[in-house]
C-alpha cells in the first residue's frame, strides 16, 4: 500500500485548504452582494486600499494588501479599463502612481452600503464578531509574512 492508498480522500485537516475554500465562500457572498455596483470581492478591495490611500505607488499598495506587484498591475489595469483608477508615471520614471477616478469614487460609493450587507451577513453566519474574525486574520497575516 502506497502512500496514497493509506492517506483515503482529502481530509479537512489543512489549513491551507480550509483557508482557500473559505476564501472562496466568503468571495460569492460579497461578489452576490457587491454585483448591483458592477464590482467583485477582488476588485473592491483594490478599490479600498486605493481609495485610503489617494494617489500612492503600486509597490506602497502591493505592501498594504499583501498583494503581489505582478498581480495587483493585472487587477488595476481592468480596473483603469474600467475607468474607476488612472494609473501614471511618477516622479521617477520607473514608479507607477494609482489614484481613484471620479467615476472610480462614484462606483466604491455606490458599492459600499452593499459591502456592508456582506459583512452583516457573514458576520450572522459566522455568530462571532466581524471584528474579532478581522484581527485574527490579520494576525495571521503578519505571522506567516
Amino acid at each position: 500500500m502506497d502512500i496514497v492508498d493509506k492517506l483515503g480522500p482529502r481530509g479537512f485537516d489543512c489549513v491551507c485548504g480550509n483557508l482557500r475554500m473559505a476564501a472562496r465562500a466568503v468571495s460569492s457572498v460579497y461578489d452576490r452582494h457587491l454585483q448591483p455596483a458592477g464590482v467583485r470581492a477582488s476588485q473592491m478591495a483594490v478599490l479600498w486600499a486605493v481609495a485610503a490611500m489617494r494617489r500612492t505607488s503600486i509597490k506602497d499598495i502591493a505592501g498594504r494588501i499583501s498583494m503581489d506587484e505582478t498581480t495587483l498591475v493585472r487587477n488595476l489595469r481592468v480596473l483603469e479599463r474600467q475607468g474607476w483608477v488612472s494609473i501614471e508615471v511618477g516622479d521617477d520614471r520607473r514608479q507607477r502612481m494609482v489614484a481613484l477616478t471620479e467615476e472610480g469614487r462614484r462606483v466604491f460609493a455606490t458599492a459600499l452600503p452593499l459591502w456592508k450587507q456582506a459583512q452583516k451577513e457573514l458576520g450572522r453566519a459566522l455568530k462571532l464578531e466581524v471584528d474579532d474574525v478581522n484581527n485574527t486574520l490579520l494576525h495571521l497575516v503578519r505571522a506567516a509574512s
